[in-house]
């Protein structure tokens, strides 16, 4: 049974991949087509407010990561429990594929192939984190929300596994914050030469 699940689970990661990917493609495409029409220069670390945890100092900018990056799964976690928990895992891979492909369009356009490196820089230790972490959160409110689907009011039955699986993915997430707080600001600065 355990080879079993895992084939399945990476029959979601793919599908989830692939609705990533897509979003980010989508992003390219129409930064590219738009960013002729901007109404003046962009920052590329501004883009996205990134440069809000700079001014943040000390364990405030733990909080700050924590409230971003795990406050933003509260609600997928809850649709989870209903039928929509699966079009919330959709639509917020293509939304956050999009925005990618917008950040990483945006740093090439202005700062060339050199932005992706700083873009690098600024992604690694936590994306290793994020990643793995997040596709299995997804994974987790993917498959609760098609048990309500599917098997109606008998499919509710676990609520406390489903519950566990979430705090799990959540915890996965915040170790991933920790990197992002506490290793990150060194290989920028490394990067950086500062």
């Amino acid at each position: 049974m355990g080879k079993f699940r895992k084939s399945d689970d990476l029959l979601y990661w793919r599908f989830f991949l692939i609705l990533y990917l897509t979003g980010f493609a989508v992003g390219i495409v129409f930064t590219n087509l738009a960013w002729e029409y901007r109404p003046g220069d962009l920052d590329a670390l501004t883009v996205f407010s990134l440069q809000e945890g700079v001014r943040i100092r000390g364990s405030g900018y733990l909080w700050y990561l924590t409230r971003k990056r795990c406050g933003s799964l509260l609600l997928p976690a809850l649709l989870g429990f209903t039928v929509l928990g699966s079009y919330a895992v959709i639509a917020g891979l293509l939304w956050v594929g999009f925005l990618g492909g917008v950040l990483a369009a945006v740093v090439v356009l202005q700062l060339g192939l050199g932005g992706l490196v700083l873009l690098g820089a600024a992604s690694v230790p936590q994306v290793l984190v994020y990643v793995p972490a997040g596709f299995f959160f997804l994974t987790v409110v993917y498959r609760m929300s098609e048990r309500s689907r599917l098997e109606g009011a008998a499919g509710r039955g676990k609520y406390r596994e489903y519950l566990l699986a979430c705090t799990a993915g959540m915890a996965l997430i915040f170790c991933g914050v920790l990197a992002e707080c506490y290793v990150n600001p060194y290989i920028l600065h490394a990067v950086l030469g500062g």
